[in-house]
């Protein structure tokens, strides 16, 4: 497939559908925080439930998918931290290019992007990406802020947030139903109203992804030049080698696995520093993370639309 081809197929409903929530931003005074936190809470758990209850992956599929996830988050981490250190990026921050490096959006971008490219296998592969790094996020990530801040908050605290995930919940409540053979027909009442509202979370993700954009504070560009080539160039090669090493039986699904591991800086580190760290004291470091984020999601686009036509022609998996 052609470049274009690939970004008109696959990139361009997530940029045009982004640009408006822009637009919007710009535009109009809108506070993003409640959107956000209905698309969290509501429109993305019935998504992860719908696609994980009636998913054809095999229980083994699943187990490999999220031993990538680790590997691959704890591998880039590790590179992020000798690097920058290796270049003499500050100590404050350090834990920021850390986790922009290793923590892909594969939420709001990832699965708005493997659904168009995958269908229904795409979008669930996704989410379980997705909960498996919100997982490991509020815990190895919360400790990599606290740690490089001082900060009172700790590893109770970050736990309790794990628990507070509504993901968790969905997967595991759709994980034990299809143990006990209890899923509701797939036709009937229960679950296409639950695919309807999972369907509504993608276009909604996509305008909050714009919204959050249209109100970044672009104050470390230079220096966020390191970040944002690791979340670009070194992750998804990174990703291609650990798909590689774990061996996945589906070639969807390795493909899959690495446009995620290909998606721009997520924005949950971002929220992660500013409620684990002395950011009030420090704010530079939310900062240059608002940069990296807005600089790898703009480019993302360029890397992604190759990536897809890479995946449509057979190049990869």
């Amino acid at each position: 497939m052609s470049l274009l081809g690939a970004f008109t197929s696959a990139i361009l409903p997530i940029v045009a559908i982004a640009a408006v929530g822009a637009l919007i931003g710009t535009l109009a005074d809108v506070d993003v925080g409640p959107l956000n936190t209905v698309a969290l809470t509501f429109f993305l758990p019935a998504l992860v439930f719908h696609g994980v209850a009636t998913t054809d992956l095999s229980g083994d599929a699943v187990a490999t998918l999220v031993g990538a996830v680790l590997a691959y988050a704890l591998l880039v981490m590790g590179l992020a931290y000798v690097a920058g250190r290796a270049i003499g990026l500050p100590d404050s921050l350090l834990s920021g290019a850390v986790l922009a490096s290793a923590f892909p959006n594969s939420g709001f971008v990832g699965i708005p992007l493997a659904g168009f490219v995958f269908g229904d296998l795409g979008a669930t592969v996704a989410t379980l990406f997705l909960t498996t790094q919100s997982v490991l996020l509020y815990t190895l990530g919360v400790y990599v802020v606290s740690a490089s801040h001082d900060a009172g908050a700790g590893a109770a605290s970050a736990l309790r947030d794990v628990f507070r995930l509504p993901l968790v919940y969905a997967v595991a409540a759709a994980a034990l139903l299809r143990l006990l053979g209890w899923v509701p027909p797939v036709e009937g009442t229960v679950m296409t109203t639950l695919d309807s509202v999972g369907s509504a979370s993608i276009p909604l993700m996509l305008t909050v992804v714009g919204i959050q954009l249209a109100d970044v504070d672009l104050g470390h560009l230079r220096r966020a030049v390191f970040p944002s080539a690791l979340k670009l160039l070194v992750a998804p090669l990174v990703g291609v080698a650990i798909a590689l090493a774990v061996g996945f039986a589906n070639p969807a699904v390795a493909n899959v696995f690495v446009l995620e591991c290909a998606t721009p800086a997520a924005v949950t580190p971002l929220a992660i520093v500013l409620a684990y760290s002395d950011a009030d004291d420090d704010p530079d470091t939310a900062e240059y993370m608002s940069t990296v984020i807005f600089v790898t999601t703009v480019l993302s686009v360029l890397v992604l639309t190759g990536l897809v036509a890479a995946i449509r022609g057979g190049y990869l998996f």
